[in-house]
């Protein structure tokens, strides 16, 4: 079933940012990042086996139960949904897909997870969401085992959400490893919900770090 939003990725300039000078998504470029001794890993818990759809007029999500620390920090699972073709870029490469994974700590602040996903073997988890999308149900089965990396290795900058009102401040953890889902999937996806990815913003002199597990 096609979905319908608010917004339109075709006309992304009559969006209104909140600020300007730290918007996200933005191009990785390994070479300019930087090792920061002072981060620490990203452990993820998933505590439920079922996620709500939600459709929020900007995106398909998946509203679930879960925890994470991050850098020494405890925040609870929010959200997941997915952008095609990838909202970030890697040394100018796009991805066939990407993955946001929301998190916020009990103050208030918010962390996003990005996944990139290339072709490759048929995802049975992200059949999960794609089943929950297709019939916008309001419950069913959801497991992220397969939709974020065993390794937790991370490139971290501050940025914002990629959908109005694009609010920055945002903590951004991109993983560095990619997972996989297959050909018929992403179209799949894309038929549900089209293309969805921002065009990314000017990285404005801020930094973009490093961690290695």
């Amino acid at each position: 079933m096609k979905a319908e939003f608010l917004i339109d990725y075709c006309h992304q300039g009559d969006w209104h940012p909140q600020g300007g000078q730290t918007q996200s998504p933005i191009d990785i470029q390994t070479s300019m990042t930087e090792t920061y001794e002072a981060l620490a890993p990203v452990q993820v818990n998933f505590s439920d086996t079922t996620a709500t759809f939600f459709n929020n007029g900007q995106n398909l999500q998946l509203l679930g139960a879960g925890q994470a620390l991050i850098n020494h920090r405890r925040f609870d699972f929010v959200q997941v949904h997915f952008h095609a073709d990838s909202e970030h870029r890697l040394n100018g490469e796009i991805f066939p897909l990407e993955g946001h994974f929301l998190f916020q700590s009990p103050n208030g602040q918010t962390a996003v997870l990005g996944v990139f996903y290339q072709v490759g073997e048929h995802n049975p988890d992200f059949e999960h969401v794609l089943d929950q999308y297709d019939k916008q149900q309001c419950f069913g089965e959801f497991s992220a085992d397969g939709l974020i990396p065993e390794n937790k290795s991370y490139y971290h900058y501050i940025g914002s959400l990629t959908t109005p009102p694009l609010t920055e401040g945002i903590e951004w953890y991109v993983m560095q490893t990619t997972m996989e889902v297959s050909a018929e999937q992403i179209l799949r996806f894309m038929t549900i919900h089209g293309r969805n990815n921002r065009t990314c913003q000017s990285l404005n002199g801020r930094k973009v770090l490093s961690y290695n597990e």
